[in-house]
């Protein structure tokens, strides 16, 4: 009887060591989660990690026999948590770094590999020992003998007395008496004493068909089940490292974003949805009028284009008319009638003859806070001073920015010219206007624009302005149709709102904050001006589209200090030179 249930008893108190162990560990592993992905708290987590590993290690000293599995490899375990932490901290660290990332990676790696290695050794220090505990047989001591298959690394950590070998004189073993009654035999003197084939008859009706323990079958397939988990996630994470920062689709859709049954991108249109009808009605021919409208319908209405859900070309053509009538309504708003309207507005703008500087390619447009002067600038450090209306060009040279990308924006101001390059630097030009052709630039101390993503140079366009004493960028990336507005602390860089570009029917192309910061001026690719107010988002257009300059592309848009507009256009061709157009 001893013998069946000897091997539970031996397993319970083995599984309450590997619980705990395991309790302890995912118990870190969420504090990881929680400390650093929300609360961001990575001393708070490093002082929780500490207790757990000398705990883990406290439970493997007093449990686990010194000496047992060879190698003592099982201490491996607990280091676990301090590479998940450092790697957490890795993935968490402020501005992005490709070293960095590499280090968080590695971690990660040598944290699935050590609880690889620790399940493995758990494995061959719980699996029942081939051998019985050398202990000498003695009344009160813990003994087992061969037969019964424990494991011998948790020996010390039990307390289990087994029958002894042999009986003591004037002892009688009640048992082996009621055994030998049973079977018809005579009761010998002292109780008798069962033969080796009655010691292995009770062993292997305690073991399986193949000779195995039930209780060990089963933290076994614990342990192997653990082992496979470990080298699944190993295997996941290499396949994320592979996919991330390329096209591959994600196996799941972005995180906020519903499930393919209830995408809209996916599901049907519903009834009604090319027909002309009301909001909330569901259609004609769905909705509650169905049979209604087209049955009452006069017959001299029934070829209407009503009749019929307008085309895509139709809705569109429409919608170029209106576009295209709205400055005439916008004329009669204003002056009443159509020929006083005409009579009093400006002719569309036209370009200005401007002799640029020989191998002279302008791309960046900024314009004085106090003066009609406006600065173009290429990427690459030069640029020019176009004094308006005498059309004046100064050439000069921008010292200090060379080696830190391309230049993606300018701003002029009372303090001189504010710089930032494709890589987020950002230099300050000292002093109203250059001096003998160069103007001296330094590079700010602090943290760069964030712009720069995933090591690659920045695609898009940035405004700056450091108005009323704060620096402020608006930053719009490349095939997005939102405006991120970052303000520059002592260190950082912080975002602070994120809005819609007020241009939709066209790419944007440029942007550019008033001399105040008080709004942003937005160009789009079609010649289009709009201007958005930065305290509520409002938004007003300074220019209509302008299609008048063909083989150019708009390039930029600012306000000169009288409140005149001047933009610029560059050439799409090399024998074209750039335009520099007021109005």
């Amino acid at each position: 009887i001893q013998m069946e249930w000897m091997p539970y008893d031996v397993y319970a108190r083995v599984c309450i060591f590997l619980a705990f162990m395991h309790l302890t560990h995912c118990w870190a592993y969420l504090q990881i989660g929680y400390l650093l992905q929300e609360v961001r708290a990575v001393f708070a987590c490093a002082i929780v990690m500490l207790p757990m590993f000398v705990l883990q290690q406290v439970i493997l000293t007093l449990d686990i026999k010194p000496g047992a599995g060879g190698l003592p490899i099982h201490r491996l375990g607990p280091f676990g948590l301090w590479f998940a932490y450092f790697a957490a901290v890795c993935e968490y660290v402020r501005w992005y770094n490709p070293l960095v990332q590499a280090i968080g990676f590695v971690l990660v790696y040598c944290a699935y590999f050590i609880h690889i290695i620790y399940t493995v050794q758990l494995l061959r220090l719980c699996r029942p020992s081939e051998e019985a505990p050398v202990i000498a047989e003695t009344p009160g001591a813990a003994w087992w003998p061969g037969e019964w298959r424990l494991p011998s690394a948790f020996s010390h950590a039990m307390w289990f007395v087994a029958p002894p070998k042999e009986l003591e004189p004037g002892l009688n073993d009640i048992t082996a008496e009621l055994r030998a009654e049973q079977r018809g035999g005579p009761v010998v003197a002292g109780g008798g004493q069962p033969t080796a084939s009655d010691k292995r008859a009770d062993v292997h009706r305690a073991l399986g068909k193949q000779g195995e323990s039930p209780a060990w079958f089963g933290v076994k397939v614990g342990l192997i089940s653990l082992l496979i988990a470990w080298i699944w996630l190993t295997f996941g994470f290499t396949i994320e490292i592979m996919n991330q920062g390329t096209a591959h689709p994600s196996l799941l859709n972005a995180p906020g974003m519903p499930n393919n049954a209830r995408d809209p991108r996916y599901r049907p249109a519903k009834p009604g949805k090319e027909e002309p009808t009301e909001v909330g009605t569901g259609g004609v021919t769905a909705g509650p009028a169905k049979g209604v409208h087209l049955g009452s319908m006069h017959r001299r209405l029934s070829d209407s284009a009503f009749a019929a859900a307008p085309s895509t070309e139709m809705r569109r053509e429409i919608a170029n008319k209106l576009r295209e009538l709205m400055p005439q309504l916008q004329e009669v708003a204003r002056f009443g009638t159509l020929e006083s309207a005409s009579a009093t507005l400006p002719m569309a703008p036209a370009a200005t003859e401007v002799q640029w500087p020989a191998m002279f390619e302008p791309q960046l447009l900024t314009c004085s806070a106090h003066a009609e002067i406006a600065v173009a600038l290429s990427r690459h450090g030069r640029g020019a001073l176009v004094s308006t209306p005498a059309m004046d060009v100064e050439a000069f040279v921008l010292q200090g920015v060379a080696g830190h990308g391309a230049i993606v924006a300018a701003s002029w101001d009372t303090q001189g010219l504010m710089i930032v390059t494709s890589m987020g630097n950002l230099f300050e030009c000292a002093g109203a206007a250059p001096k003998a052709g160069k103007w001296a630039c330094k590079l700010l101390a602090g943290a760069k624009l964030p712009i720069a993503v995933a090591g690659q140079l920045f695609k898009g366009s940035v405004a700056v302005s450091r108005a009323a004493g704060e620096v402020q960028a608006a930053v719009l990336f490349n095939g997005e149709d939102t405006v991120t507005i970052f303000g520059r602390s002592a260190s950082s860089w912080l975002p602070h709102a994120e809005v819609r570009t007020p241009v939709a029917k066209a790419a944007t192309v440029a942007a550019a904050f008033s001399a105040s910061g008080s709004s942003l001026l937005v160009a789009s690719v079609d010649g289009s001006v709009a201007e958005m107010q930065m305290a509520d988002g409002q938004h007003s257009e300074l220019a209509s589209a302008n299609a008048g300059h063909k083989g150019h592309a708009w390039a930029g848009a600012c306000r000169l200090a009288s409140g005149a507009l001047a933009r610029l256009a560059v050439s799409l061709e090399a024998e074209a030179a750039a335009k520099f157009i007021l109005g």
